[in-house]
């Protein structure tokens, strides 16, 4: 191989990579191959600090992060950030293969330009990820070598620009989840129950139920609880509000409601949550 005769630099203390590489940690990989357990998971996955790595590998479907829905077919990725809602809906089919990397990362910001932005998997991201899968599939796991891994795969969903906001497809306008996450994000503040949103749109109660069964999985009530318990744990890991003030912000009505709900829901109080962060 013939190796390049370099210049000199014009200044020897200062090189490319000023700055540091945030370091990923926590990682974990897993696949959902079916809807159940897809839309199932995404119900009791609440809220949390992590970011959230979907690779679409067979099976159309749309992901609703807070109010936007986001088409994410096979050959493409997204990242979810930190506290972003999310759900999964209209799959064309109820077996599917779609990967998931979780992850934490403390420089957050690093990430931000990939928000909400779906991502069309290329060679050098196909590359990566494969050699992420392979980093985790071996016996010995090396956290050095999946951390180094994952920053590869990173850097490279950066890179790749093929999807920006002039090319994103329309968001549906009668999306049945779109709506609900919007009817939601406006009654902040305010307990909202199923008869409140079946009124608004002009539904019956047992019919608004039964369409949002089939447009996402699960009972219209579980994923009103679901929304509520997301934007408290947000609330309590991201602001100084009190718990009164949390419980009434996320809709629970009474501070003894929402702790009660909460210790019931994910097993500690919400106090011993906030401490954690």
């Amino acid at each position: 191989m013939h190796y390049p005769i370099l210049e000199e630099p014009k200044d020897y203390f200062k090189g490319v990579g000023q700055g540091q590489l945030p370091t990923p940690t926590n990682i974990l990989l897993y696949s959902r191959t079916t809807r159940n357990t897809l839309q199932q998971a995404a119900l009791q996955n609440r809220s949390h600090h992590r970011f959230v790595l979907a690779f679409n590998l067979e099976t159309k479907g749309h992901v609703h992060v807070n109010n936007q829905v986001l088409p994410l077919a096979p050959g493409q990725a997204l990242l979810i950030l930190p506290y972003q809602f999310h759900h999964f809906s209209q799959l064309e089919s109820s077996h599917l293969h779609w990967l998931f990397c979780t992850f934490e990362l403390k420089a957050e910001s690093f990430l931000e330009p990939l928000r909400n932005r779906v991502r069309e998997t290329s060679g050098n991201i196909r590359d990566a990820l494969g050699a992420l899968l392979n980093e985790w599939q071996r016996n010995e796991q090396q956290a050095e070598q999946l951390q180094t891994a994952l920053i590869g795969l990173l850097l490279a969903l950066k890179k790749e620009s093929r999807i920006s906001d002039a090319t994103l497809p329309p968001e549906p306008r009668d999306s049945l989840l779109r709506t609900i996450n919007r009817l939601m994000s406006e009654s902040r503040g305010r307990t909202v129950v199923v008869a409140d949103l079946a009124k608004k749109l002009n539904l019956s109660e047992s019919w608004l139920r039964t369409l949002f069964r089939e447009a996402a999985g699960i009972p219209l009530g579980s994923y009103i609880q679901n929304y509520r318990l997301n934007r408290a744990m947000a609330l309590l890991r991201t602001t100084d509000l009190s718990i009164a003030d949390v419980a009434e912000e996320a809709g629970f009505g009474s501070p003894q409601a929402f702790c009660r709900i909460f210790k019931k829901e994910t097993g500690e109080t919400s106090r011993t949550y906030r401490k954690k962060q």
